[in-house]
C-alpha cells in the first residue's frame, strides 16, 4: 500500500448537531488497511448511518473487516474475517451523557475508532490458527514446520509430562 496507514476513524458531524431532529447522513468506508491502536484491520469496508435525535447522534451500520493477527502455532500473519455491527448513541451535549457512555464534543468530531477496535477484539477467537493442519514451530530450533523441515530429534512427549512417560516405560518393562 502506498503512503502511511490511516490510524483513526474520525468524522465531523458538527452539521448534524445544528440540523433538525431526524436529519441523517449515510457514510461509506473503504480502507484497504487501517491501524486502530494496537490492531490492524485489512480491509475495513461497509456503511453506517448517523442520525440526529433528541439525545445526540445515533450511529447504526454494518462493517466488514479482517483483523490481522498471528497464528498461535506458527506465528504467521493471519487475517480473521469479521462483520461488525454498529449500534451506538453518542450523547450531545456531552454533559448529558451518563457515566461510561459515548459522547460527542462541541466540535462535532465523532471518533468511531475506539468502538470499532473494541468490537474487533471481541471477534477474535482465543486461539487463531492459519489452517487446521498447521504444524507449528519446532520446539527445539524454532523452524516453521509448515515451510521447512528440521533435523531435530522428535520426542512427542511434552517435557512437563516426561516423568509420567518414564513411569509408564518402567511399568511396561516390568510386565
Amino acid at each position: 500500500m502506498n503512503g502511511p496507514i490511516p490510524q483513526h476513524l474520525r468524522f465531523n458531524f458538527g452539521f448534524l448537531l445544528e440540523s433538525p431532529l431526524g436529519s441523517s447522513r449515510e457514510m461509506e468506508l473503504d480502507y484497504p488497511r487501517i491501524r486502530l491502536g494496537d490492531i490492524v484491520l485489512a480491509p475495513l469496508t461497509g456503511t453506517f448511518k448517523a442520525s440526529r435525535n433528541s439525545r445526540g447522534i445515533y450511529v447504526k451500520g454494518l462493517l466488514h473487516t479482517g483483523v490481522v493477527t498471528e497464528c498461535s502455532r506458527c506465528l504467521s500473519e493471519v487475517t480473521v474475517p469479521s462483520d461488525l455491527e454498529l449500534d451506538l448513541l453518542y450523547f450531545y451535549p456531552s454533559s448529558t451523557a451518563p457515566a461510561g457512555e459515548e459522547k460527542i464534543e462541541q466540535d462535532g468530531i465523532l471518533d468511531l475508532g475506539p468502538v470499532v477496535r473494541e468490537i474487533s477484539l471481541l471477534e477474535i477467537p482465543m486461539q487463531v490458527v492459519c489452517r487446521p493442519d498447521c504444524a507449528g514451530l519446532c520446539n527445539t530450533c524454532g523452524a516453521n514446520l509448515n515451510e521447512e523441515s528440521c533435523s531435530c530429534a522428535r520426542d512427542d512427549v511434552d517435557p512437563r509430562l516426561a516423568v509420567l512417560k518414564q513411569l509408564l516405560d518402567a511399568g511396561n518393562e516390568g510386565s
